[in-house]
């Protein structure tokens, strides 16, 4: 059977397990046990239209594993993908062709200004990207797109907050929040409680500095070390195809991270890796592995769950539409460009760090908590 036939049935048959071939490979796709034959996904119609076709057309295959962390690959049965030529924020960065640098003379500490200098490629800006340099190094607070030739004021965090001095320019940290701190953001944090996130996490890694710095603790070596150890399991392990990820942890799913280009999944893939590995796999240290199965439910319910939550037009900074969930527990933010997405991120509601305390099971009546 090959993969296209394969994937005509998987539109007709929902979540049924198979194993199909996407971009050469061979990819399973999970399913609970006991799922009908013909069962639904559930419906997308309270989306934006290009985040709901996405979502239509999602497969999940089986996870790729780090111990109790689960990451899940998001592909597409087919459809159309992001077009044009994209660079992401490191690599226009790298080759020049994007500046960040400082508002005016003195600098200001929410704004920085972003430009593209590139005549024909677009820059992608994740939120939770750490710029690093200029007076304090800073994150950035929303998805941004960038057209060729764009300048724009970008909103951003201080995440140093004890140096003002330096230069006017950044370059890239090659870092992103950790979702504990990215949660916050999306819950509406104002400066000082990301800095109090800040220290927290630093406290937690037991890499406090002069300046309270969030990217010198993230690249302290005792730090890198297990995030490296992370990447190695997992990156290369990553199914070609896929274009986004569900990420579990000791049998919670946390987050996914939807693409509208494999390139750019596949380039963002360790530091988003390395944004869940802080919480779950430094701070909160190791325990035994998952069974990857009791997962596969977790993570086909939380995907349903980003199905009905439904989302709505935000106001974004540069170029493309911008897209916000704030309902059913869930906080995403994302942006597309002509009715394409580009990316969309969406976490759980609840802190991730430290893990909530498990509601007692009631035994009667039967099946209330």
């Amino acid at each position: 059977m090959n993969g296209r036939k394969v994937a005509g049935r998987l539109g007709k048959m929902g979540w049924m397990a198979v194993v199909c071939g996407i971009a050469g490979a061979l990819v399973a796709v999970i399913i609970p046990a006991g799922t009908p034959a013909f069962a639904q996904r559930p419906s997308t119609g309270g989306h934006v239209s290009e985040l709901a076709a996405f979502l239509d057309r999602v497969q999940i295959a089986e996870p790729v594993v780090y111990r109790h962390l689960a990451v899940y690959p998001v592909l597409l049965s087919d459809g159309p993908r992001l077009r044009g030529r994209w660079l992401t924020l490191d690599a226009a960065l790298s080759r020049g062709v994007l500046e960040i640098t400082e508002k005016g003379t003195g600098g200001s500490v929410p704004v920085v200004v972003v430009e593209n200098r590139s005549r024909d490629e677009y820059v992608f800006i994740m939120t939770g990207e750490v710029i690093s340099g200029g007076k304090q190094t800073r994150t950035v607070r929303h998805d941004v797109v960038l057209a060729p030739g764009q300048r724009i004021d970008l909103n951003v965090f201080c995440v140093e907050a004890h140096r003002w001095e330096g230069g006017k320019a950044f370059s890239s940290g090659k870092l992103l929040l950790p979702q504990s701190i990215q949660k916050e953001l999306r819950s509406g944090a104002d400066q000082g409680r990301v800095w109090s996130e800040v220290a927290r996490n630093n406290a937690a890694l037991a890499a406090e500095n002069r300046t309270g710095s969030l990217e010198l603790a993230l690249k302290s070596a005792p730090v890198q070390d297990k995030l490296g150890e992370v990447r190695r399991s997992i990156v290369p392990r990553v199914p070609q195809g896929t274009l986004g990820f569900i990420f579990v942890d000791r049998g919670r799913a946390l987050g996914a991270e939807l693409f509208g280009s494999e390139d750019m999944a596949r380039d963002l893939l360790p530091k988003l890796l390395d944004s869940y590995a802080i919480d779950c796999v430094v701070i909160l240290r190791d325990e035994a592995g998952v069974d990857v199965r009791a997962g596969n439910r977790v993570a086909i319910d939380y995907f349903e769950r980003v199905c009905r939550a439904g989302s709505q037009r935000a106001d974004t900074p540069g170029s493309g539409a911008g897209i916000r969930s704030r309902s059913d527990g869930l906080l995403g933010d994302g942006v597309s460009l002509d009715g394409t997405l580009v990316h969309y991120g969406v976490q759980v509601g609840h802190r991730i760090v430290p893990p909530p305390k498990p509601h007692p099971i009631i035994i009667y009546p039967e099946g209330r908590r």
